[in-house]
């Protein structure tokens, strides 16, 4: 399975973040940015968690 990179999927999301934030106020953008990437890295890793196979699934590849 491929390694996630976190970085490179923030990068990503970056400017429609931005573009997003420019719908708050200035003063709550910086914090509001933040509060939206460790949302994101919270639903990849919960994402992770989902891919994991389970018992079965591992019987049904032999």
């Amino acid at each position: 399975m491929k390694r996630i990179d976190y970085e490179e999927i923030i990068d990503i999301l970056t400017p429609k973040i931005k573009r997003a934030l420019k719908e708050t106020t200035f003063q709550e953008q910086e914090e509001l940015e933040q509060e939206l990437k460790i949302k994101i890295l919270k639903q990849i890793d919960n994402l992770k968690v989902d891919l994991i196979p389970n018992f079965f699934d591992l019987l049904s590849k032999e």
